[in-house]
């Protein structure tokens, strides 16, 4: 079983190469949402969640590109706790996880486990990435590092792919649906 997830968040990390146990460091999820498919691809489950801000606010700027503000997450939201449990047992199914930029989403949900309860599922788990060197020179989008192409954003891989765009990007449940 594959599950397919991604997140939204409060922003980026000050340093990518931080460990998930550097707290001040990790931005926070406002949204999860994640599939799981079968060896065959059938889709299996469907979950889409919105966390409740405890302790934190959703800086103007991130919701300018998710859409979530303060107030909406307040209304809502579930506590992240809650929402990490749901995705625990959704993961004890899959062998694999997979996301566009998907070291991303494993620190930032990583960072939240290790904040709820400090063990984090997803290390157990193969991650697969769509946002690869292969994928670039797949899209061949100029403007890569060391005249290389650039990674594709999610959007851009996805209309390479299908010679189309997809509405409602940085919002997990479609980035999910589209990387499907």
């Amino acid at each position: 079983m594959f599950l397919i997830f991604d997140t939204e968040t409060t922003g980026l990390p000050k340093d990518w190469k931080a460990p998930i146990t550097d707290l001040d460091n990790w931005p926070r999820v406002v949204q999860l949402a994640w599939q799981i498919h079968d060896a065959k691809g059938k889709l299996v489950e469907v979950q889409d969640h919105i966390i409740f801000p405890e302790g934190f606010d959703i800086p103007f700027n991130a919701t300018k590109i998710h859409g979530i503000s303060t107030e909406r997450a307040q209304n809502e939201g579930k506590p992240i706790s809650e929402v990490l449990d749901i995705f625990t047992a959704s993961l004890s199914k899959c062998e694999f996880v997979i996301g566009h930029n998907v070291n991303f989403d494993l620190n930032v949900t990583g960072c939240e486990f290790f904040r709820t309860n400090g063990r984090n599922p997803l290390s157990e788990k193969q991650p697969l990435d769509s946002c690869t060197e292969t994928t670039a020179k797949f899209c061949e989008l100029p403007g890569g590092r060391g005249g290389r192409f650039k990674l594709p954003k999610l959007e851009e891989l996805y209309r390479h792919l299908f010679h189309e765009g997809f509405a409602e990007a940085h919002n997990a449940a479609f980035d999910v649906e589209a990387t499907a």
